[in-house]
């Protein structure tokens, strides 16, 4: 109750603003009790940042359990579609008011607890979309398919983060539940098409 408590109030007011007190009363906890379980306001927004992080990549995971039975290309799709699922629907981070403000936050205006996520959570997800469009490209070098793998991540957080701008320019690809799947086929066909591109070396 508490760590979920905390994760709306973080997001709503960010880390600042957010006081113990307050997540104590939306909680209906004891105030000492907070303290008492994670150290004071910074342990209990490291513990609310992990959590909300390890759970979304425990509902969506950004490859199948048996990826080995699985060709490059459906695995990037199925990296994509986890992605996009993680960031947008109501089962992901969207659904998650709170926290999905706390994500946005984060990814925008790092705090010192955001340096485990990108090490615990961010960079192993990074080298397995690394791997797999090494494999698609042929290309081994990281260096080079690196921006690759920037670009297609890049795709699937504009969605999560400007959906009110895409409402007004694109409704028909709005990022609501409705249109997941449409953006993830999407993504994943601009983005293969892109590896393959270049790949071949054409300009």
């Amino acid at each position: 109750m508490i760590v979920k408590a905390a994760g709306e109030i973080f997001g709503h007011k960010g880390f600042q603003k957010a006081t113990i007190r307050d997540i104590a009363c939306a909680a209906n906890v004891n105030l000492a009790a907070v303290n008492y379980h994670f150290g004071g306001k910074q342990g209990l927004y490291n513990t609310v940042i992990e959590d909300i992080f390890t759970k979304g990549f425990e509902r969506f995971p950004s490859s199948p359990d048996e990826s080995a039975g699985y060709s490059p290309e459906e695995r990037l799709h199925w990296f994509i579609r986890s992605a996009v699922y993680r960031f947008l629907s109501n089962k992901g981070w969207h659904g998650l008011t709170g926290p999905g403000k706390l994500i946005a936050r984060e990814f925008l205006n790092p705090s010192p607890a955001f340096s485990d996520i990108i090490d615990t959570h961010i960079k192993p997800h990074k080298d397995i979309l690394v791997t797999i469009i090494q494999e698609i490209s042929g290309n081994q070098d990281e260096n080079a398919v690196l921006p690759c793998a920037l670009s297609i991540m890049g795709q699937c957080i504009y969605y999560a983060f400007a959906a009110p701008v895409i409402q007004r320019l694109a409704s028909n690809l709005s990022p609501g539940e409705e249109n997941l799947d449409t953006i993830t086929e999407h993504i994943f066909q601009f983005s293969l098409n892109g590896i393959k591109h270049i790949s071949t070396g054409d300009e």
